[in-house]
């Protein structure tokens, strides 16, 4: 029975604490209702403006690339005479998703003018069907600033394979699963037919840049075991050697065949039936949430502090 006082005293500074706290809050009660209202009405404003998005995702696994792989000691050989083979299986798959974000694709797919003007529609004029500077506000007191302070202002051009490859940089997701030799491109835009068509071009660009390295590649290694061949007359070598070359020859015709060299597609580009993003119930959720939080922290702490020290000046 002795302990029962003790375990109350202990709980009461802790119910005092909270029943201050509530206290405040009801003190407070309207700039609570005021917080939640204003950030409701910001994110209902922005969901008015706000450019919503299509989800598009474009999954790949490796092409079929078995006439790469060295049979035998075959590798072994090849390193004896200065080529590496054990690197050529599955090669072109394991540079699929640097490929995806390099200049030399982004360069590429520059050269479609329609992609062009669909992804940078802010600096394309339909009307004068030509590229123009985009007026920006942002963008005049960022210059304004930068001439204030000497900074030298890159001169405005239209966009090109740099700009592409930044873009897809920033704008085009690229997951990889090495267990299931899987990527994955996902990629968001306004329009569905120019995200489809972005991930699709960004696809025959990458396959076929891989492509061309391997065909130029292999037509050296064929090239140099051709002469090779000419030049060793060991019989073992010669036989090993003339493997090594078929192999080679049957990665040249796969390069310079119409099918998939590198990635092929895991089906077609799948589009999400409705916008993905801005989500509106997140947007309004996370309003209300930082109203609550900015509420609590208003009335608990920063008004009680400024009460506070407002109490101690005129006390001084």
């Amino acid at each position: 029975m002795s302990q029962m006082p003790q375990i109350r005293e202990a709980e009461a500074p802790e119910a005092a604490a909270l029943i201050g706290w509530i206290t405040q809050l009801r003190r407070h009660r309207w700039l609570g209702i005021v917080l939640v209202v204003v950030s409701l009405s910001l994110a209902v404003g922005y969901l008015h403006i706000a450019t919503y998005k299509y989800s598009a995702v474009l999954a790949l696994t490796p092409a079929d690339q078995s006439g790469q792989k060295p049979v035998g000691n075959l590798a072994s050989l090849g390193s004896l005479v200065g080529v590496d083979l054990s690197s050529q299986a599955g090669s072109g798959f394991a540079m699929y998703a640097e490929a995806v974000t390099s200049y030399p694709v982004a360069k590429s797919l520059s050269e479609r003018a329609a992609l062009m003007q669909a992804i940078f529609k802010e600096s394309w004029d339909p009307a004068a069907q030509q590229w123009r500077e985009p007026q920006s506000f942002v963008r005049s007191i960022i210059n304004g600033v930068k001439r204030l302070l000497g900074v030298p202002i890159k001169a405005w051009a239209p966009p090109d394979g740099h700009d592409l490859q930044n873009y897809i940089e920033k704008n085009v997701l690229v997951a990889e699963d090495k267990k299931k030799s899987l990527i994955r491109l996902t990629y968001l835009n306004a329009d569905p037919k120019v995200a489809v068509e972005l991930l699709a071009g960004i696809n025959f660009e990458a396959d076929n840049f891989l492509r061309a390295r391997s065909l130029e590649r292999s037509t050296r290694y064929v090239e140099y075991l051709e002469r090779r061949l000419a030049e060793i007359q060991v019989v073992e070598y010669r036989l090993s050697m003339a493997q090594m070359l078929g192999n080679y020859e049957k990665t040249r015709m796969m390069a310079s065949s119409d099918a998939s060299f590198a990635a092929e597609a895991f089906g077609d580009i799948w589009v999400s039936p409705n916008f993905t993003t801005p989500n509106p119930w997140i947007v309004l959720s996370a309003a209300f949430i930082a109203a609550v939080a900015l509420w609590i922290g208003l009335a608990l702490f920063v008004l009680p502090l400024i009460a506070y020290l407002r109490r101690q000046s005129s006390a001084g």
